[in-house]
């Protein structure tokens, strides 16, 4: 509102003094007043008498005053050029400084937007490992599995344990068998050249020599049949 009323305040004096001239054929006002001048002098040197002085001394008055007042003018919108300038200078400050926050702002606004697109990353790195972890299953369900398969190992230890007890208790069982062969082997061994020394009956020879070859064959089945475990 304050710089409306100055504005119109320059106007106005610029239009109060104003000193265009409107006609080309006008006489510039220093040339009129020496010319105004040269009349004065040549009416009181002439015959004209006092009465052509007189007006040619009002003539040269009029001439000065407007000449005063065309100075006045001139300083008076000199004045006002000054003020204008002035208002103009302070339009430009403000101008400038409204420029010049606008830069700021922009430049907030671009670190604002910076940050933005920091915390959004941020935000959608959050959301795809809250998923990763919602995708885990709870811990209780973790620990549950967890002691199913301690237990299924434990189960296994003792059965592999058991399979080791057992398989020992063959191994001797089946060591005992293969002694208990090699001692009949070496019975039978011992008792052929008695049978060819020592003369028998021949019913009885008969009968002996059976009897041998009947425990040889269950010694050699039981040598050949499989070990059962369990």
């Amino acid at each position: 509102m304050a710089a409306s009323a100055e504005e119109e305040a320059i106007i106005r004096k610029r239009f109060l003094t104003q000193t265009t001239a409107n006609s080309a054929a006008a006489v510039p006002p220093f040339k009129k007043l020496a010319k105004r001048y040269m009349l004065f002098c040549a009416a009181l040197e002439g015959s004209g008498g006092a009465e052509d002085a007189e007006k040619q001394y009002r003539e040269l008055l009029s001439d000065l005053y407007a000449i005063q007042e065309h100075m006045e003018r001139m300083q008076a919108a000199g004045d006002a050029y000054a003020r204008e300038q002035a208002v103009y200078s302070d339009k430009q400050a403000q101008l400038q400084e409204s420029i010049e926050q606008a830069e700021r702002d922009i430049e907030e606004r671009k670190r604002q937007l910076a940050d933005a697109r920091v915390e959004l990353a941020q935000q959608q790195e959050y959301e795809a490992v809250k998923r990763q972890i919602m995708q885990v299953p709870a811990r209780a369900a973790t620990q549950a599995e967890q002691a199913a398969a301690q237990r299924e190992i434990v189960d296994l230890q003792q059965q592999s344990a058991a399979l080791d007890a057992l398989f020992e208790t063959r191994k001797a069982q089946f060591a005992g068998v293969l002694a208990s062969l090699e001692l009949l082997q070496r019975s039978i061994d011992r008792e052929e050249p008695e049978e060819s020394i020592v003369a028998l009956p021949e019913g009885g020879a008969a009968a002996a020599a059976a009897g041998d070859a009947a425990a040889a064959a269950g010694g050699a089945a039981a040598a050949r049949q499989p070990m059962q475990v369990g």
